[in-house]
């Protein structure tokens, strides 16, 4: 009986002290700007076309099912450590992932893949989607 208490004890204490994620808005320093959003049902996953510091970025976040389309605007975020990234990068591949801060608290997680030009460099910008 003893070994079961010790057991239960600790599998609390993991689960108490395993990170979660902050809901404080002070936390989400970056603006990300969704100017397009869709939800891929085939594959389960939401694609958002984003505009970050100036730059068009393309998000993905798998798993998201029944969630939803992400309503278009401003939302906070943080830069994200990602489990993916390989130990020795080569330095000219971007391993980012973005934390959103959604206007509930909750907080979900989308992957970079996808860069497009800054607005400052002058080049056409990215076709529309149908």
């Amino acid at each position: 009986m003893k070994k079961l208490a010790l057991a239960l004890l600790l599998v609390q204490t993991t689960f108490l002290c395993a990170a979660k994620p902050s809901s404080n808005p002070a936390d989400y320093p970056l603006r990300v700007h969704v100017v397009f959003s869709r939800y891929d049902t085939h594959n389960a996953e939401q694609e958002l076309d984003t505009i970050i510091d100036g730059q068009q970025v393309l998000l993905e976040s798998e798993g998201t099912s029944g969630t939803g389309v992400l309503a278009l605007g401003d939302y906070k975020a943080q830069l994200s450590k990602t489990i993916w990234i390989p130990k020795h990068p080569n330095g000219y591949d971007t391993f980012l992932v973005y934390r959103f801060l959604l206007p509930d608290g909750t907080i979900r997680d989308f992957n970079v893949v996808g860069l497009g030009p800054k607005a400052d460099t002058g080049t056409a910008p990215a076709p529309t989607h149908p």
